[in-house]
């Protein structure tokens, strides 16, 4: 299994590489690093994620690994990585031209990527080292914090070709296992 802190920053690299959405949350004078940013859980109640979400400026994107599902998907797939992308858009008020949350995430989920290589989207690019393929059609839905403030997320699923051994490499589930192990 692909560590999640991996998988979630893989996904931030690839949004961040989009100079357009970049651009609409800010850039360059806010780094796409800050823009858009992956949780990370620790413990605590102020890293909450749902006092981070509350607390993300606008316009700003939040990358948070959800959970992973583990089965036999495909014949090839053990895993499957969900991370929910929240979204959080720029005042209008402050910005006569700013784009509406659902078309930052039409941006996240449409225009091309650059990292970790040129692909029309980010749902046809296969991040970590190919080991994480396209994703599964992700929703876009609507949530409200606990100001009243709208938002939006989507629940981004990856699946992850293979399994990854104990040492990181990758193979594909008990044909590999028998050969690494010398039986036929």
């Amino acid at each position: 299994m692909l560590d999640p802190d991996v998988v979630a920053n893989s996904i931030a690299a690839a949004l961040q590489s989009i100079p357009e959405l970049v651009a609409e949350l800010g850039g360059p004078a806010i780094p796409a690093t800050e823009s858009i940013s992956v949780h990370s859980y620790y413990s605590g109640e102020e890293n909450s994620v749902a006092r981070v979400v509350s607390q993300m400026r606008a316009p700003s994107l939040l990358i948070a690994y959800w959970d992973y599902l583990g089965g036999n998907f495909d014949g090839t797939s053990v895993w499957k990585h969900r991370v929910n992308l929240y979204i959080r858009s720029r005042n209008k008020a402050s910005n006569g031209g700013a784009s509406s949350a659902p078309h930052l995430w039409w941006m996240c989920m449409n225009l091309p990527v650059t990292v970790p290589e040129g692909a029309p989207n980010l749902r046809y690019v296969s991040l970590c080292g190919g080991n994480l393929e396209i994703m599964d059609i992700p929703p876009l839905l609507h949530q409200t914090d606990e100001l009243g403030q709208d938002f939006f997320y989507s629940t981004m699923v990856f699946p992850e070709r293979g399994d990854a051994g104990p040492d990181g490499v990758d193979f594909y589930c008990m044909p590999a296992m028998a050969a690494a192990q010398g039986e036929s």
